[in-house]
């Protein structure tokens, strides 16, 4: 069930809010960056098809400038993007 854009874009706030502060602080940050993959995918797949592509690059904006990200591919020893 698609999702309305109102909804879509709250729901996407919320999700780049939870990748940097989370609701517990015990959480690694391979376990957000997973959720955070994880739910962004199904944001994607039931926002309106004229909202996709714009979450497709914000997902993919967050991913390159989060300091979640960038810690957790230092952590393996992967360069950051």
């Amino acid at each position: 069930m698609s999702l309305s854009i109102r909804r879509a874009k709250a729901r996407a706030a919320a999700l780049l809010d939870a990748l940097e502060v989370g609701e517990t602080w015990d959480v690694s940050d391979a376990e957000r960056a997973f959720n955070f993959d994880r739910h962004w995918a199904v944001l994607v797949a039931q926002a309106p098809r004229g909202l996709r592509g714009h979450l497709l690059d914000l997902g993919r904006q967050a991913r390159d400038t989060s300091p979640t990200f960038g810690r957790l591919l230092r952590s393996m020893g992967l360069p950051n993007r």
